[in-house]
């Protein structure tokens, strides 16, 4: 159960930032985190690939980091925003607030929140968490099983969280876009004593906005505090609370037919176009806790202990559509309503040591932790006892009456539970060698409280790390990883029972170096990995299971191999820029292509230009190749598919004052209409058309 995977730094981020500011916020409050000065920009020593504190140079795994200063320039203003950023991650939109992550051909499903795993669930969506909430996101690019437990040969995605700072300052920003968009935020932070030793940070949004999608309205809030306390020189306790209220209307359950009876293509269909009806809604609560205590001793280690409760609600009044409708009358769907209401309790914990020793006349580094995630899911599911009339979908507006549910609900209730403790180090075996070794021990659980017969527990998981690197110079460094692969599903067969865990294993070869004074940071890695057992959507079945999700098979033997290439820095005074080009091939055991639903290639491009003190411009260029899945449509004999395309995103920002900032965003710049997604229950979501952004910024 692991997966490792080596370094190629990525500065993903390296772009948009000025993180002057953000460095020298940090260096004051979070003494896990040391800097480093790279490519004209300052870049964290991170702890979110193995835990050890490691540079970018002994990183055995690719690091990607989406600032505060990046978030702002290109609006982004969720998770899933984010993440679309990042070299070699797609994102694809399956709903109106469902997002699903790939990497390297393979399910992203690794959620930190400083540093804590989690469960990802795309129901109570991690990938709409507000941006607001966050100083940064770091996405290390491979599994990260030494950490978490459960390791995809993916990414995993880290959400750091605003912490609260020695001085005062804050912002109020205002936001105002395309189909009625409006968002307010603020963020305000001040020490609670003379000497700051007490210290707290608020930071709060509300935003409400039509949308492209016939039907759909958002309107959400997010509120978020947080305190600090220094107990002494050498101790600090940190506390924070979140709650998140979500109130969509017109909410979609699944998308669109992509085929017509006659199995021609149903792209012709307009982006506005919905499933949903008009009493369709997906409310959601998110709550959270946390406390963190932090010691640092005069040798150089630290022990932390971090604890973390996420209390999640969610009330959906559903319709889902299937069937695929006449191409002249609209004639031909089908109609699946339920109300879905499920509640969930996450806890997480983590305890760990980490510092330096020394042996042999030379410095190491050492970390021995342990953490738990502790997750209850209930949900009950209620089925109208009429069926409903789509009648002609080609002219369908969603009027249509809301049926009878049934009084009594089918219920499901399951806890999953992984236990974990893990040792790394990093060991300088010379001037020019460094490994990096570690293993981690888990026992994971998985009861069913309705059926005892999907009960799963498996206990003394191993997971091994090592990654080897060499640098010859100073501006050049070689790598060699290796990790396992352990990763329990909560997918179902068409027999309702959960797919065993995915198991195999993961290796990388990669080279970094710095050019132009270190001004420019060059990345190339290939990467291979081989699974069992990995989930895919049962093309046979057409409806629901009784909780409301798809029936899955799993594939035996797939293999993911391909590589990535990536330039980033500071190319002059005024221009710095990123750019990243990532192809993966997967394919089952006997050649047949896997996951040809993600392309297979994408390129990401971002530049920021310092026009003047008081102006600059920003742009971000993204392309994917094509993606398409067989076998569907009508008979299930035909090719779903999207052709490679372009998007386009532009910013321009204007400081009117030393406080006050004007700033216009243009994403999709040239209203290209494509599918986001064309493998949720087979069916197809567009992106987001043009849309046209303006904001005012007031800084204090």
């Amino acid at each position: 159960m692991n997966r490792p995977v080596p370094s190629l730094v990525s500065l993903t981020v390296a772009l948009a930032l000025s993180l002057q500011a953000y460095a020298s916020e940090s260096a004051s409050s979070d003494q896990e985190v040391e800097k480093v000065s790279v490519l004209g920009q300052r870049l964290d020593y991170n702890t979110s690939a193995t835990g050890l504190m490691l540079s970018v140079k002994d990183t055995p795994q690719s690091i990607s980091i989406i600032d505060a200063d990046l978030m702002r320039d290109f609006a982004l203003q969720n998770v899933a925003d984010i993440v679309g950023l990042v070299p070699g991650i797609t994102v694809q939109a399956a709903e109106t607030s469902r997002f699903f992550f790939t990497a390297r051909g393979n399910k992203v499903t690794n959620f930190q929140y400083d540093g804590v795993p989690v469960f990802y669930s795309s129901f109570f969506s991690e990938a709409v968490s507000d941006s607001v909430l966050f100083e940064r996101v770091e996405v290390v690019r491979g599994a990260t099983g030494l950490l978490s437990g459960a390791g995809e040969p993916s990414a995993a995605i880290n959400l750091i969280r605003k912490k609260a700072q020695y001085e005062k300052r804050g912002y109020l920003s205002l936001q105002a876009g395309r189909w009625d968009s409006l968002r307010i935020e603020g963020d305000y932070n001040s020490p609670l004593t003379d000497d700051g030793s007490v210290r707290a940070r608020l930071a709060a949004s509300k935003e409400k906005s039509d949308s492209y999608v016939n039907l759909a309205e958002e309107d959400n809030q997010q509120l978020y505090f947080t305190l600090a306390a220094d107990v002494g020189d050498s101790t600090t306790v940190e506390v924070g609370l979140e709650h998140a209220k979500r109130r969509p209307k017109g909410s979609t359950w699944g998308a669109l037919p992509l085929f017509y009876a006659d199995g021609s293509s149903a792209a012709d269909l307009d982006v506005s176009s919905t499933t949903a009806a008009n009493w369709s809604k997906w409310d959601r609560d998110n709550k959270s806790g946390f406390v963190n205590l932090t010691h640092h001793f005069n040798n150089g280690w630290l022990v932390k202990g971090e604890y973390e409760r996420r209390d999640d609600s969610m009330d959906g009044h559903l319709l889902y559509a299937s069937g695929y409708p006449d191409k002249q009358t609209g004639l031909g769907m089908q109609a699946f309503t339920m109300i879905y209401q499920s509640d969930r309790v996450l806890d997480s914990a983590r305890l760990y040591a980490n510092g330096p020793f020394n042996l042999f006349e030379r410095e190491h580094r050492l970390i021995v932790g342990a953490n738990l995630t502790d997750q209850n899911v209930r949900s009950d599911s209620f089925y109208a006892a009429d069926g409903l009339e789509i009648g002609n979908f080609l002219t369908w507006d969603g009027s249509v009456a809301k049926p009878d549910f049934s009084d009594t609900a089918i219920v499901g209730e399951n806890n999953e539970r992984q236990l974990g403790a893990y040792i790394a180090t990093q060991l300088s075996l010379s001037d020019e060698f460094t490994a990096v070794l570690g293993n981690r021990f888990s026992r994971y659980e998985y009861e069913n409280e309705v059926d005892a017969s999907k009960d799963y527990k498996q206990s003394g998981i191993n997971t091994p790390y090592a990654g080897l690197i060499y640098a010859p110079t100073d501006a050049v460094s070689l790598y060699a990883s290796y990790t396992e692969i352990f990763t329990p599903q909560n997918y179902s067969d068409k027999d309702n029972r959960k797919l065993e865990p995915i198991e195999g294993n993961s290796m990388e070869l990669g080279i970094k170096s710095t050019w132009l004074d270190d001004r420019l940071l060059v990345n190339a890695a290939v990467f291979k990995g081989e699974k069992d057992n990995v989930a895919e959507l049962d093309s046979t079945v057409t409806e629901p299971l009784p909780d409301g999700s798809f029936a899955y098979v799993g594939v035996k033997g797939t293999e993911h191999t391909g590589f990535e290439v990536e330039l980033s820095g500071e190319i002059t005074d005024v221009l710095t820029a990123n750019l990243s080009f990532t192809q993966t091939k997967s394919e089952k055991e006997n050649g047949e292509a896997f996951a040809t639903h993600v392309p297979k290639r994408l390129l990401r491009m971002t530049g920021r230009y310092q026009a003047s003190e008081v102006l600059h411009f920003a742009a971000n260029i993204n392309w994917q190749s094509e993606m398409y899945k067989d076998k569907v449509g009508p008979g299930n004999v035909y090719r779903s598919e999207q052709a490679s395309y372009w998007l386009v995103n532009l910013m321009a920002s204007y400081a009117l004052s030393a406080q006050l900032n004007a700033q216009l965003n243009i994403s999709n710049l040239f209203d290209k209409k494509y599918y986001s997604s064309i493998d949720f229950y087979d069916q197809g979501f567009f992106g987001t058309p043009r849309n046209i952004e303006v904001s005012l910024r007031y800084q204090f």
